[in-house]
Formats: structure tokens, C-alpha cells, sequence
């Protein structure tokens, strides 16, 4: 799957050369507001912060993010964003889930910021089927992301982009610090499709 995602993000960044040439385009293309929805793939890592060994083995992982977004005017929107990580080894698979609601800033109009909060949680499966006792309860949660478009067409955007997101699971010791601290962090290529 890396393999995969590094040769789709280096399409996309020569293609994206090639397409910002002068002369490329006889006119600017429309501004984008209103609905949006996307899809995304990325290599990174899951790491754990704990007072345990509790998912300190588990490192790299690929990722796949689902989101929504209503554009109230070229710059803002608001945003659904629905991201997990996996990483597996011999027949047993973690899975770090980060799910937010927040907001979309395009500062210019070929790159975009996200932030978001919302809910966390982990499972565990082993050969395809969930452990009863492994998935863990939800927690708080934050999300932070930023894109670049490389193409973008009238409809739809390639996108080359970078995310974060941590939960924070429990405080046993009423210390104001989580137990367990869990992030995901990946890079990789986005489609977007908008103008509906």
C-alpha cells in the first residue's frame, strides 16, 4: 500500500507541474463553496503514549479517511471527517479510529487547513473478526490536517496532504492527564469532489 500511495502522489505532483504551466488555461477556474466530499489514502504510523507498553510495538500503518464539507463562502466550511489507521502483522490487525467535526480554512484557493474535534477509539481484530474485549471506549479526540491540490479539474481536485490526530484515553489517577495518549499521522493523496 505505501508503494501504491508514493506513486500516486508523485503522479499527481508531475502531472500538477505540467498542469500549472502558462498558457495551460485559457480561464481561472470557478471559485468552490458549497458541498464537498472526499476520499483519502496515506502511510504513516501509529504511536501510543502510556504508563504501560500498551501499543508501543505498533508503528507503521496505512490509513484511509472519508469526509464531507459545506463551503459557506470560498474560504470556510464546515466539516464531517472520519479517519482510521491499521496496522497488522501476523494475522492480528490495530486499528486507531480519530473522528471529528470542525472546520475547513482555503487561505488560498489550492491549499487547505482542517481542525476538527471529536471522538477516538481502538480495535483489535484477529484473522477479520473483532475481539469482544479489545476495542477500547471512546475518547477525546483532535484532528488536524492540510492539503495542497497538485490537479484540479472543474469538478473534482488531487490533492497531496498530511494529517494528525490523538485521542485521549482515560485518567485513572484524576491527575488532568490521559492514561494513554494515541495519534495517527499520515501523508498522502486526496480526491475531492465539489460543484454539486
Amino acid at each position: 500500500m505505501r508503494s501504491f500511495v508514493l506513486s500516486f502522489v508523485a503522479l499527481g505532483l508531475a502531472a500538477g507541474t505540467a498542469h500549472a504551466q502558462p498558457g495551460a488555461h485559457a480561464s481561472a477556474p470557478r471559485l468552490r463553496m458549497g458541498l464537498e466530499l472526499g476520499v483519502g489514502l496515506q502511510v504513516g504510523q501509529i504511536s501510543c503514549e502510556s504508563e504501560g507498553d500498551f501499543c508501543n510495538d505498533f508503528t507503521e500503518a496505512g490509513g484511509l479517511n472519508l469526509n464531507a464539507a459545506y463551503f459557506v463562502n470560498p474560504r470556510l466550511g464546515i466539516a464531517l471527517d472520519l479517519w482510521g489507521m491499521s496496522h497488522t502483522e501476523d494475522n492480528f490487525t490495530f486499528t486507531h479510529i480519530v473522528n471529528t467535526v470542525g472546520v475547513k480554512w482555503r487561505p488560498i484557493p489550492i491549499l487547505t487547513l482542517s481542525a476538527g474535534v471529536g471522538a477516538a477509539h481502538a480495535q483489535a481484530q484477529y484473522n477479520g473478526v473483532v475481539l469482544a474485549t479489545a476495542r477500547s471506549e471512546d475518547a477525546f479526540a483532535v484532528m488536524g490536517a492540510a492539503s495542497l491540490d497538485v490537479i484540479r479539474a472543474r469538478r473534482w481536485a488531487l490533492s497531496v496532504e498530511g494529517r494528525f490526530g490523538t485521542g485521549f484515553y482515560g485518567d485513572d489517577n484524576d491527575n488532568n492527564t490521559a492514561d494513554v495518549v494515541g495519534r495517527n499521522a499520515g501523508l498522502g493523496a486526496g480526491f475531492t469532489f465539489f460543484g454539486f
